[in-house]
C-alpha cells in the first residue's frame, strides 16, 4: 500500500458505512424531515426510481439496486483492504456496460440481483484501485 494511500482506508470505509446505514435507514424514516434530507442528499449519486429500487419498510431504499451493489462492494473492498486487478476490473467493467447496454435497447428487463451483483463487482474493483496494484511475484528460477 502506498504512502499516500495508507491512510485512506479507515476513512473511505466509514464513509461507505455511513452511506450505506443512510440509504438503508431512510425507509424507516420517510415522510420525517430527515427520511426526506436523506433521500434528497443521496439523490445527487443516484436516480432512486422506485421501481429499480428494494423496499424497506414500505419505501424504497435511497439507492437503487445498481447503486447499492456499487457500494456495497466498495465498502467490502475497503473493509479486506483489496488490492486492484487489472483484469477483475476489466470485466467488471465490460459486465456493467454490458448490462447497462442491454437495458437501455429494451433486450433485458427487471433483474434486480443481477444488476445487484454487477453494481458490486464494479465497486469493489473502483474502490481496490485507491490500494494500488498488487505487488509482482517474483520471478522463478529455473534450475
Amino acid at each position: 500500500m502506498g504512502q499516500h494511500t495508507r491512510g485512506m482506508r479507515t476513512p473511505v470505509t466509514i464513509a461507505l458505512l455511513l452511506l450505506l446505514a443512510a440509504a438503508l435507514a431512510a425507509p424507516w424514516m420517510a415522510g420525517s424531515p430527515q427520511g426526506l434530507a436523506i433521500y434528497e442528499a443521496l439523490s445527487r449519486a443516484c436516480h432512486q426510481q422506485p421501481e429499480r429500487s428494494w423496499s424497506l419498510a414500505g419505501a424504497p431504499i435511497a439507492f437503487c439496486v445498481r447503486c447499492l451493489g456499487v457500494y456495497a462492494g466498495a465498502l467490502a473492498a475497503a473493509l479486506v483492504g483489496a488490492r486492484f486487478s487489472r483484469l477483475g476490473a476489466a470485466v467488471s467493467v465490460i459486465l456493467l456496460g454490458a448490462d447497462w447496454l442491454a437495458e437501455a435497447a429494451g433486450w433485458l428487463g427487471p433483474r434486480p440481483w443481477t444488476r445487484f451483483v454487477i453494481g458490486g463487482g464494479a465497486g469493489f474493483f473502483l474502490v481496490s484501485s485507491l490500494w494500488g496494484e498488487p505487488k509482482p511475484r517474483p520471478a522463478r528460477s529455473t534450475p
